[in-house]
């Protein structure tokens, strides 16, 4: 009977468990932490499982369909107009961790600007979605 490597499966292990980790990087900017995804189930997936670490969360789609966008420009105003941040989501999905306060989230595809104002504190998740008509 074959038995299994014990080095061999604690090394895929190992591969899983870092594969699944670079599925969600997160990344900062400035004072800005944030992370975006969603393409396929494992993204969104690991996704899910640290959206409650964000208190703010996006979701980008298209009208009628429901088709999820990615690759769409995020910029984050606070409230006396400074941009927090500025990034292209990687996927539907983008988290961020923003001191409390009031921003503007401005999301762009296909050369089409959607602006919503959003409050966001510490203990609370803030979810917008911003859907295309014609992308």
């Amino acid at each position: 009977m074959n038995r299994p490597y014990p080095a061999l499966m604690l090394a895929c292990l190992l591969y899983a468990v870092s594969a699944h980790a670079e599925l969600i990087e997160e990344r900062s900017q400035g004072q800005v932490s944030f992370i975006s995804g969603g393409i396929g189930e494992d993204e969104r997936a690991a996704l899910k499982k640290v959206r409650t670490d964000y208190n703010l969360g996006l979701l980008f789609s298209t009208q009628g369909s429901g088709e999820y966008l990615s690759d769409v420009t995020v910029r984050i105003s606070d409230g006396n107009g400074a941009i927090v941040l500025d990034t292209v989501s990687e996927g539907p999905m983008l988290f961020a961790k923003l001191k409390p306060g009031r921003y503007q989230v401005s999301a762009e595809y296909a050369g089409q600007a959607l602006r919503k104002p959003v409050t966001v504190d510490a203990k609370h998740r803030s979810p917008l979605s911003f859907t295309w008509s014609n992308p």
